[in-house]
């Protein structure tokens, strides 16, 4: 009997195993033999009919039902190999790049088998666009390795010797990201990690360097736009290529190159297309920029089918080096991969439970622990990774990079932290017309005194009008979906005429600061609430009260009244700023916004209440500006600004509009929202329109090998009137109720400086003339020119 059930579990046996090697599993990975970087994408062929294509890290997965013996791997630029498979090891290949390739068969357009894979591929991107889906949620493992990488002899061996352990850095995140269409996005950030660092307040994100899918007319990198190869017109302007036709089941997927055709001007990418026949969809794609820049990136993206009928990102890989930095021999590179899990696509998602921030962080975010992680981690740390962690966490530790990491925070919001305080850049160092220099600063309590509660003041001292100002105000901001702060303020202070509402918010250090000239004295208490609602709208309700005393030869006369010593006002006022789908973005312990590709509207209403706090006058003031920018496919970026404003009163000259030129001879720097060829105070206005207009071609107009500026053009039109004009004395003004105009051309890096070979400061010029009825009677009072300045990578 015990011999039989024997027989019998051997002859069971005998069938699982003959099962198992019908269900033959190779597993393997390709390598660049030169470089040993892993290559995605390769064809795997077999002695079987299982194919398949290495992934975005190399590896490969196959099963047979026949026994595989050999796989044949190609790969376009590589020789071709056939290797042996020896059963229970994982394969390895090396491809030796093909030095010897021939000259390409020329084929003309009409001919060319790549662009009826291209036009399908362009008539189904938008049903393939993921983010065209009504909604979907996903978790995505991030992680990126910034290593450093040499070419000399003599200081490859010196790294070799000081990074034969581990990496420079390495950085881990786990993400969740739910999506309604239309950009409505939230992303969470549920564990971060960084070597080096105990509480690091940022993130990698799949999309930080790159788009989340290949689907944009337009891809941007850094800040340039590239034109995508599967976008409308591609065909005119790239060069494809039909590489390779690969078998998957029924399906078959076309391997393309592409690049930009010869002698045509535009912003072009070169790499790989990897289309499917099922929906001609990506599956996979490489690229990066044709042209050289100073940081060079490459990305890679793979795609994969969910519930069998929608084409999602699984993969999100790129490579970024700084070819010449910090040497020629010796460069930083980073490898970012992020893995997408758990896709759920079409599901229900209502708007409500998405938060304000299109990013934020989990408050448990940087207080993970290993079993968190490793039920997140695609592979095991390897012992260069974890050696990366223990080195650079002890390196951090001793050398304090959480605190230069909040130095840096702080300095993102021009300040500068110290034990209990932090000091204001923005009033330590203040320059105008008027005063000349102030000197003094700004002192702040921060979060090591109170975590909701700000008290401080500021004090300075002009050195050409000898005169002191200070303040000092009191705020409560608790951590809240809707923003809400509120707080009180006191300022014996100097406000430029013009500059209060809307303007008021502007950056004390702008440009536009350096001219002003009329300046308000001002005794003043205020009281604020700021809250949002909707998301989209922002609000900011405050009333002011102040002693005003004009400090420039001026008298406001009114039929009733005279006001030879300054006057009093009391203001009531809302502010509304409203942006639809903005970006915001919790980072380095605050929100900060990454703007939006819709139109943002700002309106202040202002009540003047006579006889509160003595006040003297009764007004409405309503200001409103409306502003964007976009870029448009083959045609650049446009920015438009129009602003206006109402009072329904006449009143003393700091309280009307004026200020917006920006023009002083011997000051050829462009200030932004400002008519660069009209003085600063030229003209005055109680109700007035403006319109800047600018489009940048970038160097789509005009490109050369060695001269690539950046072609801009500006159109600026004004209009206002004045009630009541004989009430302003003893100060010259004028009323533009004429249409005022301006027309600028721009030409930036007509000189690039290269900086720390990382990119290049461009030095360019810029020519505005004034024309029409406002225009000077010499031809040369009409012109203004300007010097550009900006940060390029090419």
């Amino acid at each position: 009997m015990i011999r039989k059930y024997t027989v019998y579990w051997i002859f069971i046996g005998f069938l699982f195993s003959l099962q198992a090697i019908a269900q033959q599993h190779v597993e393997g990975k390709v390598y660049d033999s030169e470089t040993k970087v892993a290559l995605a994408f390769a064809n795997i062929t077999t002695n079987t009919p299982a194919t398949t294509v290495s992934d975005i890290d190399g590896k490969f997965d196959l099963h047979s039902e026949k026994v595989i013996t050999t796989i044949r791997c190609s790969y376009v630029g590589y020789e071709s190999i056939k290797v042996n498979v020896v059963p229970g090891q994982k394969v390895i290949i090396e491809l030796v790049r093909n030095s010897n390739a021939l000259d390409e068969v020329v084929i003309s357009p009409a001919d060319n088998p790549a662009h009826r894979i291209i036009r399908n591929a362009t008539k189904n991107k938008e049903n393939n666009n993921p983010e065209n889906k009504a909604t979907f949620q996903y978790t995505s493992y991030n992680k990126t390795i910034y290593d450093i990488q040499s070419t000399g002899d003599e200081a490859k061996v010196k790294l070799k010797k000081a990074f034969q352990n581990n990496f420079l850095f390495i950085q881990e995140s786990v993400t969740e990201r739910k999506y309604i269409r239309k950009d409505i996005s939230e992303e969470v950030v549920i564990a971060t990690r960084m070597s080096g660092f105990k509480n690091p307040s940022f993130a990698t994100l799949a999309t930080d360097m790159q788009p989340f899918s290949f689907y944009q007319d337009n891809i941007r990198l850094f800040d340039l736009y590239y034109l995508n190869p599967i976008s409308k017109g591609s065909i005119d302007k790239y060069k494809f290529k039909l590489e390779e036709e690969i078998l998957q089941g029924n399906d078959t997927l076309f391997v393309i190159s592409f690049k930009p055709l010869p002698r045509k001007n535009f912003d072009g990418l070169k790499g790989m297309l990897y289309i499917n026949s099922n929906q001609y969809a990506i599956q996979n794609v490489i690229a990066e920029p044709y042209e050289a820049t100073k940081i060079a990136i490459k990305i890679q993206q793979q795609y994969s089918l969910v519930d069998n009928r929608y084409w999602f990102p699984e993969q999100l890989n790129y490579t970024l080096s700084m070819p010449v930095f910090p040497s020629t021999t010796t460069k930083i590179v980073m490898n970012g991969k992020s893995y997408i899990d758990k896709v759920a696509i079409n599901i229900p998602l209502e708007k409500k439970d998405f938060s304000l921030e299109s990013v934020r962080m989990d408050e448990n975010a940087t207080k993970r622990d290993s079993l968190f992680w490793d039920s997140y981690r695609i592979e095991k740390l390897v012992a260069k990774e974890k050696n990366t962690y223990r080195v650079i966490d002890s390196i951090g530790k001793e050398n304090k990079f959480d605190y230069y990491l909040k130095v840096a925070e702080k300095l993102f919001q021009s300040k500068i932290p110290l034990k209990y305080v932090d000091i204001d850049l923005s009033k330590t160092i203040v320059q105008n017309k008027y005063e000349g220099l102030r000197l003094g600063t700004g002192i702040y309590t921060n979060e090591d005194v109170f975590r909701d509660f700000t008290l401080g003041g500021f004090v300075g001292y002009g050195l050409k009008d000898y005169k002191w100002k200070y303040g000092g105000e009191v705020s409560y901001h608790p951590i809240s979906k809707n923003e809400f702060t509120i707080g009180a303020k006191y300022q014996h202070n100097l406000v430029e005429a013009g500059f209060y509402g809307l303007k008021s918010t502007g950056n004390l250090l702008s440009i536009r600061s350096f001219l002003g000239m009329n300046f308000d004295q001002v005794d003043e208490f205020s009281f604020n609430v700021g809250f949002r609602t909707f998301k989209a709208a922002k609000w900011k309700i405050e009333f002011r009260q102040a002693k005003v005393l004009p400090r420039y030869e001026y008298l406001f006369q009114t039929n009733t009244a005279l006001y030879p010593s300054g006057y009093y006002n009391s203001e009531l006022s809302v502010n509304l700023r409203f942006a639809v789908k903005e970006r915001i973005v919790n980072s380095f312990h605050q929100n900060l916004s990454l703007a939006t590709e819709y139109p943002i509207f700002s309106f202040r209403y202002s009540r003047g209440i006579k006889g509160l706090f003595e006040s003297d006058f009764n007004y409405n003031k309503f200001e409103a500006v409306l502003e964007q920018s976009f870029f448009t496919k083959n045609f650049g970026n446009t920015k438009y600004r129009l602003e206006g404003g109402y009072i329904d009163s006449s009143l003393p000259y700091g309280l009307l509009f004026t200020g917006e030129g920006g023009y002083e001879k011997g000051f050829p720097y462009m200030s932004k929202n400002s008519f660069q060829t009209m003085l600063p105070n030229e003209f005055l206005s109680d109700t007035y329109a403006n319109l800047f207009l600018s489009h940048n071609f970038g160097t789509l107009l005009f490109k050369t090998p060695s001269f690539q500026p950046g072609i801009s053009l500006h159109n600026n039109i004004g209009w206002g009137t004045l009630s009541e004009r004989g009430n302003h004395q003893f100060i010259p003004f004028k009323v533009k109720d004429k249409i005022y105009l301006e027309t600028g051309l721009q030409l930036d890096n007509i000189v690039k400086i290269n900086y720390l070979n990382i990119g290049y400061f461009g030095l360019g010029a810029a020519a505005f003339y004034r024309y029409g009825y406002y225009a000077n009677p010499e031809f040369n009072d009409n012109i203004a020119l300007r010097i550009t300045v900006n940060f390029t990578q090419k």
